[in-house]
């Protein structure tokens, strides 16, 4: 009977990864014929959600808890092919942290968001530099740090998409604090309470 729940399990989360993969290729598909700057926006946007969940899902099993270190990686990997061609190089580094269910689709879509915005705004006119990605466990919680050496308060504005990170944050009830400057980059500190956390 537990091998044929087990089973069971594995085919939905195999059919809700073809579902995300199925959107990412509708989308892609849209944007290939749309031209206002808006639209495209919103699609890409869109896009970028969906990749997020789609890599944390593939993470997600009935064991518990997931170490969002691990998912890290596949950010790591899926941001470094993004940013391919471009004098832009990725640091990821992750502490193990067990993270409840919860907490894990609006940490990765922070993560994914801020990284975004880092490789989409930070470095212009194919501007040289680098994206630091920082989390780890503190006192009563968890700390992510997203960090760039771009144009910094240049091109940073209090957009939709740090208008989403700091909406996500607070339903966690967590914190999050920039530091900027021209010419200086952009650096997003964001603090996140657990009630339990686990390590390994």
């Amino acid at each position: 009977m537990a091998t044929v729940a087990g089973d069971g399990i594995v085919e939905l989360q195999r059919r809700l990864l073809g579902g995300y993969q199925l959107l990412q290729t509708l989308v892609g598909i849209r944007l290939r014929s749309v031209t206002d700057p808006e639209s495209v926006r919103h699609l890409t946007w869109l896009s970028d959600v969906t990749a997020a969940m789609e890599l944390i899902s593939r993470r997600m099993t009935v064991q518990g808890p997931l170490d969002f270190a691990g998912y890290l990686d596949d950010v790591a990997v899926f941001w470094t092919r993004a940013c391919e061609g471009r004098p832009v190089r990725l640091d990821v580094r992750g502490q193990s942290a067990l993270l409840p269910d919860s907490h894990l689709l609006p940490l990765a879509i922070i993560t994914h968001e801020l990284i975004s915005n880092a490789c989409r705004h930070a470095f212009p006119d194919d501007r040289r530099g680098s994206i630091a990605v920082a989390f780890s466990r503190a006192v009563g919680g968890v700390s992510l740090v997203v960090r760039d050496s771009g144009v910094g308060a240049e091109t940073l504005e209090p957009g939709e998409g740090l208008a989403l990170v700091r909406g996500l944050v607070e339903h966690l009830g967590g914190s999050m604090s920039i530091e900027t400057a021209p010419e200086a980059g952009v650096g997003v500190r964001i603090r996140l309470p657990l009630e339990s956390l686990q390590a390994h």
